[in-house]
C-alpha cells in the first residue's frame, strides 16, 4: 500500500440503532494545523514529505459502493464489517502533480467513519490521491481533497498565483470567516402532539439522496433544550428530511416524528437547504411508539453445523433516515443473532460472511453456501429463522 498522506487512527465503536447500515471503524486525521495559515496547509498538502503523489481537478460522472478488501492482499482501508467502500469515476479537468489523464477510478471509504469522503455525482472537486496495485487512486478525509468552492488556497497556490488575504489567516480563524458561507442553517422547535416541548431528543437533518449510498445526516450536537428547540448547523446544500427522535429503552418505546408533523417517511416534506440559508421556525411534534426485539437463527437444509463465528446477520429498513433501523450484528453467546428496539415494519434481513481479514478469504465450509436473504414484516417480539442454500 502506498505511504499515505495523513495518518489514520481507528477505534472500534458500536452500531447504532438509528441510521448505521455498518458497523465501522471511527476516523481520526493524525496531520496537525495548529499554528499553520491554510497557505501553510495547501503547502503541506501540495507538496510535503508526506503528500500525495497524484493532484487533479476532477468532475465525478458515477459512483458505486463495493465490497471486498481494498489492494492486496488486504488493508484496514476497507473497515467495514463487508469491507464496503466506494468506487468513484472521475473525469480529470487539470492536473497538477503525477499522471491523471482522461477518466480514472479513485476509492474511498463509504463515509460511515472510515475516513471515506464523500462525493456528490456531478460535482467538481480537487483530489489528492495516491495509486493502490498500480491501477486505481485513493483518496479520504485526511489527504486535503474538497469540493472546488471550498478549495480557494489549495488552488491558488497550486496555480501559481498569490495568495488571497485569507489564505494567511490561521486555520481556526479562516474557518470561522468562511465556513458559514459554505452551509446552511436550521432551527425550530419539537413538541409532543399536546404542545409539551419536546426536551433531549436526538433532533437530524437527513439527505434525500437517489443514489445508494450513505446520506449525509447533519444534527443539532446539544440535542433538543428544555422548551423544544434546537438548531442544526453546517447542513451542507441539498434536500434533506428533519426528524426527532428520543428512546426510553426501559419501556421499549421511542418518541418520534418527521417534518412537518407525520410518523411516517413516505408522509414527510423534504427541505431544500441552499449555502449561506438561515432556516428557522420549522416546528413540527412526536408521538410514541413500541419497539420491539428480534432473534435470528441460521440453519442449513440438512442439519450441517456452518462456523457461526464468521457469519453475520443484517437488517435493514427501506427507508434511509435518522428513524430507520440498519444493523449488522455478530453472534450472541448462545448462538443466535439478537436485534434489539426495532420500530414495527417491513425489513430485509441477510446472512453474511466475515472473510479473514488478513487474507480476505473465505472459510471453505462457508464457501459452499449460499446467504439467505428474506423480508420479514416486525409487529411484535419474534425470532425469525434464516435458511442457507447450497451454492451452485
Amino acid at each position: 500500500m502506498a505511504k499515505r498522506s495523513a495518518v489514520l487512527f481507528l477505534v472500534g465503536i458500536v452500531a447504532g440503532l438509528s441510521f448505521t447500515p455498518e458497523t465501522a471503524i471511527a476516523c481520526i486525521c493524525g496531520r496537525s494545523n495548529a499554528g499553520k495559515t491554510m497557505r501553510d496547509v495547501a503547502v503541506s498538502y501540495s507538496e510535503g514529505s508526506n503528500s500525495s503523489k497524484i493532484v487533479f481537478e476532477g468532475l465525478v460522472e458515477a459512483q458505486d459502493v463495493k465490497t471486498g478488501p481494498i489492494g492486496a492482499p488486504a488493508n484496514v482501508l476497507s473497515m467495514t464489517l463487508r469491507g464496503a467502500h466506494r468506487s468513484v469515476s472521475f473525469r480529470v479537468l487539470r492536473a497538477y502533480r503525477g499522471q491523471a489523464t482522461g477518466t480514472v477510478i479513485v476509492l474511498t471509504g463509504t463515509g460511515l467513519g472510515d475516513c471515506g469522503f464523500d462525493f456528490e455525482t456531478g460535482k467538481q472537486y480537487l483530489i489528492y490521491a495516491d495509486a493502490i496495485d498500480g491501477v486505481d487512486l485513493f483518496t479520504s478525509i485526511c489527504t486535503g481533497t474538497s469540493p472546488m468552492e471550498q478549495a480557494g488556497p489549495a488552488l491558488r497556490f497550486l496555480r501559481g498565483e498569490n495568495p488571497a488575504p485569507e489564505d494567511l489567516l490561521d486555520v481556526k480563524d479562516y474557518y470561522e470567516k468562511v465556513r458559514p458561507g459554505w452551509y446552511g442553517t436550521a432551527c425550530g422547535k419539537v413538541t409532543q402532539a399536546d404542545g409539551t416541548p419536546f426536551d433531549k431528543g436526538s433532533v437530524d437533518m437527513t439527505e434525500v439522496r437517489d443514489e445508494p449510498l450513505p446520506p449525509m445526516v447533519a444534527s443539532d450536537p446539544n440535542l433538543s433544550k428544555a422548551d423544544g428547540s434546537f438548531c442544526i448547523r453546517y447542513i451542507r446544500p441539498g434536500k434533506y428530511l428533519l426528524t426527532a427522535l428520543k428512546s426510553e429503552y426501559e419501556d421499549s418505546v421511542r418518541w418520534m416524528g418527521y417534518y412537518p408533523g407525520v410518523a411516517k417517511h413516505s408522509q414527510a416534506v423534504p427541505i431544500e437547504v441552499h449555502a449561506g440559508d438561515n432556516l428557522s421556525d420549522l416546528h413540527f411534534s412526536v408521538r410514541k411508539e413500541r419497539v420491539y426485539n428480534v432473534w435470528f437463527r441460521i440453519v442449513t437444509p440438512d442439519g450441517s453445523p456452518v462456523p457461526l463465528e464468521r457469519l453475520g446477520v443484517s437488517i435493514d429498513s427501506q427507508e434511509r433516515d435518522a428513524l430507520a433501523y440498519h444493523l449488522m450484528q455478530n453472534r450472541n453467546e448462545n448462538g443466535k443473532y439478537g436485534a434489539g428496539y426495532i420500530p414495527p415494519g417491513h425489513y430485509l434481513v441477510q446472512t453474511y460472511i466475515q472473510p479473514d481479514f488478513e487474507t480476505g478469504k473465505v472459510p471453505a465450509d462457508l464457501s459452499r453456501w449460499q446467504m439467505a436473504k428474506q423480508e420479514v414484516d416486525i409487529a411484535s417480539d419474534s425470532e425469525t429463522v434464516l435458511k442457507l442454500s447450497p451454492a451452485h
